[in-house]
């Protein structure tokens, strides 16, 4: 099994920067998100994985002091060649999917991970263009600022 360990305190403190900025709706359970690295990054074919958002098994709240609400992994090869804009981005990325929604009902965060805004594949948008919300025929440029060339 990979080896795991929990982010220091800088990384926490750039979490709880995010949320005050962008994320208001996770202040609530900003204590209840863990964030873990992993030696090295996930590969699925050539594309690399630098991280990933989990809720967290109720199971960690009996085992643990901290009842977790998310668990956000990041691999560590990928984080150390980041610069620190880099880093920002991919820890604001995965908060972005952390979602704590207050139940009507029992005033207690509903917590999930809502899947991302976009989802699509060079090919799919090159033969389709942006389809899912219109049918206009892409830019040249927009090929370029999405996918580099």
């Amino acid at each position: 099994m990979a080896k795991l360990w929990q982010a220091d305190d800088e990384v926490y403190k750039t979490m709880r920067d995010l949320i005050a900025k962008h994320h208001p709706h996770l202040a609530a359970v900003d204590k209840e998100i863990a964030i873990v690295f992993k030696e090295k990054a996930t590969e699925i074919g050539t594309v690399v994985i630098s991280g990933k958002t989990g809720k967290a098994p109720p199971l960690f709240a009996v085992l643990g002091e901290t009842p977790w609400k998310f668990i956000i992994t990041l691999a560590a090869d990928v984080w150390n060649d980041f610069k620190d804009k880099e880093r920002v981005a991919l820890l604001d990325h995965h908060l972005c999917g952390c979602r704590a929604d207050e139940d009507p009902e029992t005033g207690e965060p509903k917590c999930y991970v809502a899947p991302p805004d976009v989802a699509f594949y060079r090919g799919e948008i090159e033969r389709h263009g942006m389809w899912r919300t219109s049918q206009a025929a892409p830019t040249p440029n927009l090929l370029a600022e999405i996918f580099g060339s």
